[in-house]
């Protein structure tokens, strides 16, 4: 049975049962290597679902919807392991009851998908301890070298240039599921903390304030990067500031959902190497 198949029928199960009041999945989207996010109630609609490796969207963002997990029922996730490493940092920043979420987890592998056992965020513990470890793809580690061979003044022009195109959409925001604020800051405007018109200042702003935001916190599921109408490589500052974290403090985020968050969090033999 493909994984597809499988998926389908324990959907179908779980919603029959009564043991999920929703699965949250992809379906078909409005191009053939496009899929979109489906919610799923009944177990006839279970068939829509569809599994492959076109389905690269983090969907953990959705189980922070206001309201969807306050009734105590389950709901189920299809989860890439940036995904299940985003619901553990939700449970640890006390987003969600991580024993709410039924997990349907799979793993992308080039063109191929395989399906992950268990259902829990614990049960892929040892998956994801793998991935600290785990070098980045060639092509990224392109991009990295390319910025860790800079000068000061380089990488900052660098930057320069590829914030100078932000266009204050929030895409990236949007498709975050560690961004899950009510109300973020930069839509504040008594006091405005930061300058909400697409401006050199504005913009660096903007981005900086998000990429410290989530240093110790981003899964590198790439989601952002995807979001952004104009290219600039979201991910890249991301992935910097996590090497960052972790060559400082040994922190790999999504861990467990009992992980204390980085920066939030306080050790007297924390290393302070950082301080002038």
């Amino acid at each position: 049975m493909s994984i597809q198949e499988q998926y389908r029928k324990k959907a179908a199960e779980l919603l029959s049962s009564g043991d999920v009041k929703l699965v949250i999945g992809y379906g078909a989207g409005t191009n053939p290597d496009r899929r979109r996010p489906l919610f799923i109630r009944s177990a006839e609609a279970a068939s829509n679902l569809l599994i492959d490796a076109d389905c690269d969207a983090n969907l953990s963002g959705y189980l922070v919807n206001e309201g969807l997990l306050s009734d105590k029922k389950k709901v189920g996730i299809f989860l890439a392991p940036e995904g299940i490493r985003s619901v553990n940092i939700l449970a640890s920043e006390s987003q969600l009851d991580p024993d709410q979420i039924v997990i349907f987890g799979f793993e992308r592998d080039g063109g191929s998908i395989a399906a992950l056992e268990g259902s829990n965020v614990r049960d892929y513990t040892d998956r994801i301890a793998t991935l600290k470890s785990m070098p980045p793809d060639a092509e990224e580690q392109a991009r990295i070298d390319m910025i860790e061979n800079m000068s000061a003044e380089e990488r900052f022009a660098f930057w320069q240039a590829e914030f100078s195109k932000c266009i204050k959409c929030y895409a990236c925001r949007q498709v975050c599921p560690m961004c899950y604020c009510k109300r973020c800051i930069v839509d504040n405007n008594q006091p405005q903390w930061v300058h909400t018109s697409s401006h050199t200042l504005g913009n660096f702003e903007w981005n900086l304030v998000r990429a410290f935001h989530l240093s110790g916190r981003c899964v590198e599921c790439g989601g952002c990067d995807r979001a952004c109408p104009v290219n600039i490589p979201l991910r890249l500052i991301n992935r910097k500031m996590a090497a960052e974290v972790l060559d400082a403090f040994d922190h790999f985020s999504g861990m467990s959902p009992d992980q204390e968050t980085v920066l939030a969090n306080f050790r007297k033999d924390d290393p302070e190497t950082f301080i002038l």
